[in-house]
């Protein structure tokens, strides 16, 4: 694994490329996550599959300007990092609102998109959950995080269901991607407040059917059968989905929570293997 910063543009990403085959993956995270919520499932895939995974704008070691949080800014960097590493045609593959980035992406650059992988995310809508931006906005705003210690943060990850994938010390360093240091021997969140609440509210007001009803590749789905949104509603958004396209999105289902990157790498690296493999050998995926 190599990690190096690549010029986007307008932003510099922090990459962390796992050396691979075609076609390669270019691995999103969640909001206010890191690229490496995608280590346990990307040493499941290489050396078989290229797995690219950049910390997206204000997240992690990338850079973190004061605006363009909307997922068309966002895409555009992908865009630019595509073009600066010479990723001509990709699985584009995202967990939680990184599954929303990588619709937009597959919507955007059909040209440059042989599949998309939405895992925990991606084809609900919050409206369906949460009916006014009010309610919305105090369920998902974040409890404050900042002035805390490394052991802190490596007891949640221990503690938790993240250590389920790779044990408690890779949990914890993954976990710690999410942070940086505040200057007083502490830590606090990558992404700031107001940056994490810009990306809610776009969240909040896109129409994600919409969304993949202009992606054109082949879409897997890849939801949770645990985790803070019921099953039922889950089922009933990927339902929606088929009937709009069709045989062109299919549904894996995994047990576990809403990590399931870290939670499941596994089974997460099985079902991408799979769907790459089936795009490869010109199948239906």
């Amino acid at each position: 694994m190599r990690q190096y910063l690549v010029d986007c543009g307008s932003v510099r990403l922090s990459v962390r490329d796992h050396p691979g085959g075609s076609p390669p993956i270019l691995a999103l995270h969640g909001l206010a996550s890191n690229a490496r919520w995608w280590d346990l499932v990307a040493e499941r895939l290489s050396p078989g599959l290229r797995v690219v995974a950049p910390d997206l704008r204000g997240h992690g070691l990338s850079d973190k300007p004061e605006s363009g949080y909307s997922l068309a800014e966002v895409v555009a960097d992908l865009r630019g990092l595509c073009d600066a590493a010479g990723l001509d045609r990709v699985i584009v593959a995202g967990h939680s609102w990184g599954a929303s980035v990588a619709l937009w992406f597959a919507a955007s650059l059909p040209e440059r998109t042989a599949g998309c992988v939405c895992v925990e995310g991606g084809v609900g809508s919050l409206r369906d959950h949460l009916p006014t931006w009010r309610e919305a906005e105090g369920r998902l705003r974040p409890p404050p995080a900042s002035g805390l210690a490394e052991a802190t943060v490596r007891a949640w990850a221990a503690n938790g269901p993240l250590a389920e994938g790779g044990g408690p010390e890779a949990a914890g360093d993954i976990l710690l991607g999410n942070f940086e240091p505040d200057g007083n021997g502490t830590l606090r969140p990558c992404l700031r407040l107001d940056h994490h609440m810009e990306i809610v509210r776009g969240l909040y007001e896109l129409d994600a059917l919409d969304l993949l009803t202009r992606v054109l590749c082949p879409v897997l789905l890849i939801p949770a059968r645990g985790g803070p949104w019921p099953v039922e509603m889950k089922a009933r958004a990927i339902q929606r989905a088929q009937h709009a396209l069709g045989q062109s999105v299919r549904a894996t289902w995994v047990d576990g929570g809403h990590d399931l990157p870290v939670q499941r790498p596994a089974e997460v690296a099985e079902a991408i293997s799979g769907f790459a493999g089936a795009l490869a050998g010109g199948r239906r995926a």
